[in-house]
């Protein structure tokens, strides 16, 4: 299944700076309609209930449209529900992450800001909306919603890291059912699903957003978001587009691939009108040629429903760097399931891991039951590696800094052909050529990783170690035994046990050696 959205969130109010918040829903209109696709509309409650919204978008939006919500706080919906606004003077909404989450409220309060937001959107438009979104929500706002009023698609802010003053990392990579736990995290076991899934929004870039920066073949470093979104260098690049695209509609993805274009109306116009129309018109042509599903949020949301019990595996393999970059060239495959996320990244031709992340039931999100009162929060979910955070002062544009690297006879293997990627059911296998003619192969099943080093014209295996090397003043590492390895986030433990290799640990993390043959399994006890 591969599913791309066209989302457009609306605000009535943006008190940092004079815009003209219709102009931008009035010209993304005009374009959508034009090249007849379908999109969603989502508006915060502030548009709900006053401007020109409501009346534009009744008169102006096709059948094949869809109008829900976007669920952040502000001082009309707060004085609504009953509940206290806490934005600063002079702005009626806030997007300190305190004021503007759920996160910022007790379990009361969001209930009441669900409810009374649901309550007016019915009386709005006459139904409850289906598709709800924020940057960041809650799974007790998500489950009381599910529950109680039967949405039918979330979406949810990237990865990113202190983006208007919140963090949030590890999380599943494309769509998933939440736990009633932590809505960051997909369920394990189905009593402790929520039964809508949640889609990660922006189109974000799977190879270099890791490091919360790119450099363009031009020399010039970018710090702004790597994401679809136009109003940001990348958006505006016809490469990046075509190369995201294209890895959306054909690159292997296991059961489920997922894209969310469009742009929030708080960025004037004159900001986003050079790559919306391109980005629109390109799914357009996509979408007559049969290469891609568009359609709405709540319709992709039915679907994933109706396909898939429990969150499905996916992947996003990029091969081609979508910057154009050449010195290094960077790629990257990204491997999700309800139990773990793993990132086999390359700079240049180097291949290491670069991303593994474990899931549980038992671990509960940052700020669930205690609201919080943090101008700056993270909600990161339980890494077993996180090169991001745990790099060394040695990171450079050539060197990571922190990964998990493999070796053989003392020496990194390095990449000497062309990556080869397959997929069987819910595994998949990307076959790396490397020095002396051998082959390093690694194997994602859906809760474990197995790694192998052999010939290329033999089956024979030849020794290979996994070296975690990063900053030990930063890892979760708590323990390293023969078979098993023992991390510690948030007074929540969790582990990786090995198979067919055993375990030690080294000054700059732990290395895992081998004849050649072993595998990480990644599920946790529950």
């Amino acid at each position: 299944m591969r599913r791309i959205n066209i989302v457009n969130f609306i605000r009535a109010i943006e008190p940092r700076f004079t815009t003209d918040l219709l102009l931008p829903v009035q010209k993304q209109m005009e374009i959508i309609v034009a090249n007849g696709l379908p999109a969603t509309w989502l508006l915060q409650f502030d548009a709900l209930v006053s401007g020109p919204f409501v009346p534009f978008l009744k008169q102006q939006m096709p059948a094949s449209h869809e109008v829900g919500l976007w669920f952040e706080m502000n001082e009309m919906h707060c004085k609504a529900a009953g509940v206290t606004w806490r934005g600063r003077p002079g702005y009626e909404w806030d997007h300190i992450p305190h004021v503007a989450f759920t996160i910022g409220y007790t379990e009361d309060e969001r209930k009441k800001l669900a409810d009374t937001a649901m309550r007016t959107f019915k009386e709005v438009f006459g139904t409850y909306p289906k598709s709800i979104a924020s940057w960041n929500l809650d799974s007790i706002t998500i489950n009381h919603i599910t529950e109680t009023y039967g949405a039918d698609a979330y979406a949810v802010c990237r990865d990113q890291i202190a983006t208007d003053g919140f963090t949030i990392w590890g999380a599943p990579i494309a769509g998933y059912y939440p736990s009633k736990r932590n809505c960051w995290s997909p369920a394990i076991s189905q009593k402790n699903q929520i039964n809508t899934p949640i889609f990660r929004m922006l189109g974000q870039d799977p190879v270099y957003y890791y490091d919360k920066g790119y450099t363009q073949p031009d020399g010039k470093f970018i710090t702004q978001p790597d994401t679809m979104e136009p109003v940001w260098p990348s958006g505006r690049s016809k490469h990046f587009v075509d190369t995201f695209l294209s890895m959306i509609l054909t690159a292997p993805a296991q059961q489920f691939a997922y894209a969310q274009i469009g742009q929030e109306n708080s960025f004037p116009w004159p900001s986003q009108q050079a790559a919306y129309a391109p980005q629109i018109k390109a799914l357009a042509a996509l979408r007559k040629t049969g290469g891609a599903t568009i359609e709405t949020m709540g319709e992709t949301g039915r679907a994933f429903k109706k396909a898939f019990p429990s969150t499905p595996t996916q992947a996003q393999v990029q091969l081609v760097d979508p910057f154009a970059n050449t010195d290094p060239v960077e790629t990257s495959a990204w491997y999700q399931s309800r139990f773990y996320r793993a990132n086999l990244h390359f700079k240049g031709d180097l291949p290491y891991l670069r991303d593994i992340t474990v899931y549980s039931d038992e671990y509960e999100q940052p700020f669930l039951k205690q609201a919080t009162r943090l101008e700056d929060v993270e909600q990161k979910m339980p890494p077993v590696l996180d090169s991001y955070h745990w790099r060394t002062a040695a990171h450079s544009r050539m060197e990571p800094g922190a990964g998990g690297f493999f070796i053989s006879d003392g020496t990194r293997l390095l990449k000497t052909g062309k990556v080869v990627v397959k997929e069987t059911g819910k595994t998949m296998t990307v076959s790396v050529p490397v020095q002396n003619e051998q082959v390093l192969r690694i194997q994602f099943d859906e809760k474990q990783m197995f790694f192998t080093l052999h010939g290329t014209s033999t089956d024979a295996v030849f020794p290979l170690e996994l070296a975690f090397e990063w900053d030990t003043r930063k890892s979760n590492l708590t323990r390293v035994t023969a078979q098993r390895v023992h991390f510690k986030l948030d007074g929540f433990d969790y582990s990786v046990n090995i198979d067919g290799g055993h375990a030690t640990q080294t000054p700059q993390g732990w290395t895992l050696s081998s004849d050649g043959r072993f595998a990480l399994k990644l599920a946790q006890r529950q």
